[in-house]
């Protein structure tokens, strides 16, 4: 009679037999795969290099630093920002600037200085998260010769 190793303990079964004598490994059932960790190491790998991008792109293009100046002689503001990627500048001629506003509560900090052009766009002059900004506020308007807003943000919170 042939018979076939059982490949739980080893012991000789016949090959008609659906379960081993001794251990009684069941023959029909399919058999575990051992998973390697390859799988699982590819998934680690592709998720390091997705974060890993995520970082770069994001210190490639975050704003290194950025200068404001308010330029009397050329009756332009002129705003710069350098990041890793690139240099951006823009100009703003006085004659585009409908008013400065005085933001308290801003978008990007708790102090803000905004130039508003006739086209409704707003370029932030000067910020900060410190302290307030209205001497420097006022001077910005008397230099482009523009009226000066003061606007309060008041941010409501709800639970």
């Amino acid at each position: 009679m042939a018979t076939k190793v059982c490949p739980s303990c080893g012991d000789d079964v016949p090959i008609v037999a659906p379960r081993c004598k001794s251990c009684f490994h069941d023959f029909n059932e399919e058999p575990e795969t051992q998973k390697n960790g390859t799988m699982g190491l590819l998934v680690l790998f592709a998720a390091m290099a997705l974060v890993g991008a995520s970082v770069f792109y994001y210190l490639h293009t975050q704003v290194a630093a950025e200068r404001v100046v308010v330029e009397e002689e050329t009756q332009t503001i002129i705003i710069t920002r350098k990041s890793a990627a690139k240099t951006e500048a823009t100009r703003i001629d006085f004659a585009d600037i409908t008013r400065i506003e005085y933001v308290l509560g801003g978008e990007t900090a708790t102090y803000e200085i905004v130039a508003v052009t006739t086209d409704d766009k707003r370029y932030v002059v000067k910020a900060s998260d410190d302290s307030p900004l209205d001497g420097h506020a006022e001077q910005v308007s008397r230099t482009v010769e523009k009226p000066l807003e003061r606007v309060k943000n008041v941010r409501t919170f709800v639970d």
